[in-house]
């Protein structure tokens, strides 16, 4: 069975747009997990994976855009009544490829507008999810058009 995977884009005022993954929960509608990188490039950026994230509570404006599908084996939900977490732990494939992609380390110009962010690391993290096949490439199209400031 497959699953469609989105792109989250959050607005960071006039700065590049917070981009994340989020899967959603199987049945659960807003609730799913996003799977990102947070930071800045002053400091640097950490991978980290938000669990049962559900966007009814989201105040920050964002858009959803589409990406693709995978197959459901690659994604481990957890239990939707549980509360919402965020930790580091790979727990599923999806999750274990993204811990290959080293997130962008601290900048040497980091007010820099060209300086590495989470963007630039979602299209590293599609580009891995396409070399192993767990991805079709027309992924590409779809994050070139999207928002990079919203």
């Amino acid at each position: 069975m497959a699953r469609v995977i989105y792109l989250a884009v959050f607005t960071n005022r006039t700065k590049p747009a917070n981009w994340s993954i989020w899967i959603p929960t199987r049945g659960q509608g807003s609730k799913g997990k996003m799977i990102n990188v947070t930071g800045n490039p002053a400091t640097g950026f950490y991978l980290q994976f938000k669990r049962n994230y559900d966007f009814d509570f989201t105040k920050t404006k964002h858009q959803i855009i589409e990406l693709g599908q995978i197959h459901d084996q690659y994604v481990t939900d957890l239990d939707p009544a549980l509360p919402s977490t965020v930790d580091t732990t790979a727990r599923d494939r999806l999750e274990s490829v993204a811990t290959t992609v080293p997130p962008p380390p601290k900048s040497a110009n980091p007010f820099d507008t060209a300086a590495p962010n989470c963007q630039n690391w979602i299209f590293d993290f599609i580009e891995k999810l396409i070399a192993d096949s767990v991805i079709d490439s027309s992924v590409r199209t779809i994050l070139q058009n999207a928002p990079r400031v919203i």
